[in-house]
């Protein structure tokens, strides 16, 4: 696998997959744009890879505002004199109940993980097209896009979202020579994920879910990224690959009740087995 001479914007790669990504690329040869609303993380992340020796770049953006994402295209082309791969990995989620959710919750899930991936991806591809070249974009979907989650309607709303956003992405540009996938994760160890990978009950409860036996790490879903950056997906678009040791295959115990259960609030648990891991449900 070799992405030398390859320029990579990543979003969200201040911490967790992006920067995963971010290395990844970085030691398969690409030149990285760290990309992240938290200045310091990616400077931090940036500074790491050219101790290394890898050319790196750190951007302060928040993906929902058009303004910033296009300042953010603008620095890479400054530095680079060009892009060739998108990652879009920025993304972050809440745990709420339909009944409980702030509306400002829900714009903020689907501003950044839907809006914000629309927005990179325009700015990308626009550039592309204006000046005859072609290019990967590679998007951070969820296993959530297909497996529902008590608690995580808008979660699951924006990476069913980013899903048909991918499949339609990728049929409008193919005349262009861009190929537009998708990621689909599983429980990968993460900031985002720490209520349930560091909570005794919730980690078995989900281990039980996942086939290999284990929780997923950034570096997982960075190998099949740059799978899909690299010339070896080149007859590959509109497809959304699961990173998940077989997840999806079983499902995914809702945290909502999960934590619930942790709490010892059993008796606030519907008792549909669908809430359950494998085993688990009481009997009646």
């Amino acid at each position: 696998m070799d992405l030398s001479n390859k320029v990579a914007i990543i979003t969200g790669a201040g911490s967790g997959i992006g920067r995963g990504i971010a290395r990844m690329f970085a030691r398969l040869g690409a030149s990285v744009v760290v990309a992240d609303i938290d200045l310091v993380a990616a400077e931090e992340v940036a500074a790491e890879l050219e101790a290394q020796g890898y050319p790196a770049l750190a951007v302060e953006v928040d993906v929902q505002d058009a303004e910033q994402v296009e300042a953010m295209l603008q620095a890479t082309l400054e530095r680079f004199g060009g892009v060739d791969v998108l990652v879009n990995s920025a993304g972050v989620g809440t745990e709420s109940p339909i009944v409980e959710m702030l509306e400002e919750e829900w714009d903020w899930v689907l501003g950044v993980n839907l809006k914000g991936t629309f927005l990179t991806t325009r700015a990308v591809a626009r550039w592309w097209i204006e000046n005859g070249r072609r290019g990967k974009i590679i998007n951070l979907s969820s296993i959530n896009e297909q497996v529902p989650l008590a608690g995580e309607s808008h979660y699951c709303a924006s990476k069913g979202g980013v899903m048909m956003f991918t499949r339609a992405a990728a049929l409008e540009l193919a005349p262009y020579g861009i190929h537009v996938n998708a990621l689909a994760p599983g429980m990968i160890e993460t900031a985002l994920t720490e209520e349930v990978t560091l909570i005794p009950e919730l980690r078995a409860a989900h281990l039980k879910q996942v086939p290999f036996g284990r929780f997923g790490q950034p570096e997982d879903v960075a190998k099949a990224a740059a799978f899909l950056a690299s010339e070896w997906s080149d007859w590959i678009t509109g497809h959304s690959l699961p990173v998940d040791g077989g997840m999806h295959l079983i499902g995914e115990e809702s945290y909502l009740w999960a934590i619930e259960r942790a709490m010892g609030h059993e008796s606030t648990i519907p008792r549909v087995p669908m809430c359950w891991p494998p085993g688990a449900m009481p009997e009646e």
